[in-house]
């Protein structure tokens, strides 16, 4: 979300974007929401200058810390430690996303003519700005956009002479824009002459907005082209999806139904934790309706590339089959085949989705699928860090993403990333059809 409305301000305000490598962390060492100062301070201290040493540890073999350990750490501290040092990394964006095929393709859309142009920052340092963009004075050379509260500000689309009035907006519980405080008309923008517009945080639904018919154009498209690029994700994907396939043939799912039924659900933390319960009664009411229509679900694109049936298995490969699938073989072939993308550490054991499983035995998890999650064992090159704690979520969502029919958790930015997107890529005649 962020790097989207960050490709459409650099494309709004024909400016290069100054483009922070993506971060991924621990918990403990999530960089959240600050003023502009808090987030600069807390990203010098994401450094491997002194760090040598860690890289060929085992992160296993060190303490893990606390959240409150690491804030009262030093630089230097931070630096040497092993199990710090493996709790973060970073990777180009291109790592995950097919973002040369975003700004290369705007051209042609909406009168685009060059591609949105982006530079890929090692760091998120004033220093650096100061050296490679020879800034001499930081507060006549920069404008500072210092949001106040996470919600602070907002972009308002004023161009003209293609402006057109706000559509209606239709209630719709994955996409609750927040309520900014502070407006900033792009025009004002636009008319800075520094040589840096410097924002903070920018994550948010509708945090730039697109209100021209320009600008819905270009928003529409970066929004549906940021594509997965990182081949061990894809190759994850396709080997789950050629599994689930072979799984719902093997239980007897109904032949007329293709695919399966994929739902994402969140529940990890903030509002999310509150609402479990009512998140899976939700989706076990949608399950419910899904049954209910049976065969007469649209067919999809995913119809086409079914794998053959698959052959009758040697004895020791029989043994891999999971447990869940010995009560599904005994269910009617209504009873769907459903994957639940979630972040709950142990779904089967999950109190959380007892009744769920009971009503729903076909029921698969990212758990099940141990050969999928192998190939995600793979280690950043430059720091030597594991990546699959990170590549996992995403394969997960992935994979859900691939159902015939999709149901998210509201408010969720996976889920949104999904239903805006992955949805939509996978079943293009689907997405014509609904919209």
């Amino acid at each position: 979300m962020s790097l989207e409305n960050a490709l459409l301000l650099a494309a709004y305000l024909n400016r290069t974007l100054l483009l922070p490598p993506l971060y991924s962390c621990r918990r403990q060492l999530n960089i959240v929401w600050g003023p502009t100062s808090g987030l600069l301070y807390r990203w010098s201290l994401r450094s491997r200058e002194h760090s040598e040493i860690c890289r060929n540890e085992s992160p296993s073999l060190t303490r893990p810390k606390t959240f409150m350990s690491i804030v009262n750490m030093n630089k230097e501290q931070l630096e040497q430690d092993c199990w710090v040092y493996h709790a973060w990394t970073t990777t180009p964006w291109t790592y995950i996303f097919d973002l040369p095929k975003v700004i290369q393709g705007v051209v042609g859309i909406a009168g685009q003519t060059e591609p949105i142009r982006v530079f890929d920052r090692p760091n998120v340092s004033v220093a650096w700005m100061q050296e490679h963009l020879q800034i001499q004075d930081l507060d006549k050379e920069v404008y500072w956009i210092n949001a106040t509260t996470r919600w602070d500000l907002q972009v308002l689309d004023d161009s003209d002479p293609d402006y057109i009035a706000p559509p209606v907006i239709v209630e719709d519980p994955y996409h609750v824009e927040p309520v900014y405080e502070t407006k900033m008309l792009l025009s004002d923008l636009k008319a800075r002459t520094e040589k840096v517009i410097h924002f903070g945080s920018i994550y948010g639904t509708g945090r730039v907005t697109a209100l021209s018919e320009k600008h819905l154009q270009l928003q529409h498209y970066i929004n549906g082209h940021l594509d997965i690029r990182n081949h061990h994700v894809l190759d994850a994907t396709d080997l789950a999806l050629k599994q689930l396939e072979e799984w719902r043939i093997m239980t007897g799912r109904a032949p007329d139904v293709p695919s399966f039924l994929g739902a994402h659900l969140r529940t990890g933390d903030g509002g999310f934790v509150r609402k479990v319960a009512e998140n899976v009664q939700v989706l076990t009411e949608w399950v419910r309706e899904m049954v209910k229509q049976g065969p007469t679900i649209l067919p999809t694109s995913t119809t086409a590339e079914l794998p053959p049936p698959p052959t009758r298995r040697a004895a020791t490969e029989q043994q891999n089959i999971p447990s869940f699938l010995d009560r599904c073989m005994g269910q009617p072939p209504e009873s769907p085949l459903i994957f639940v993308a979630t972040d709950i550490p142990a779904p089967r054991e999950s109190p959380d989705l007892t009744a769920f499983l009971e009503e729903f035995p076909c029921t698969a998890f990212l758990s099940d699928l141990p050969a999928s999650i192998a190939i995600l064992d793979v280690r950043n090159p430059v720091d030597n860090v594991k990546m699959m704690s990170y590549l996992i979520a995403l394969m997960d969502a992935n994979v859900a993403a691939h159902g015939r029919e999709f149901h998210g958790t509201p408010q969720s930015t996976v889920t949104y990333y999904i239903k805006d997107h992955l949805w939509p890529q996978y079943h293009p005649e689907r997405h014509v059809l609904v919209n």
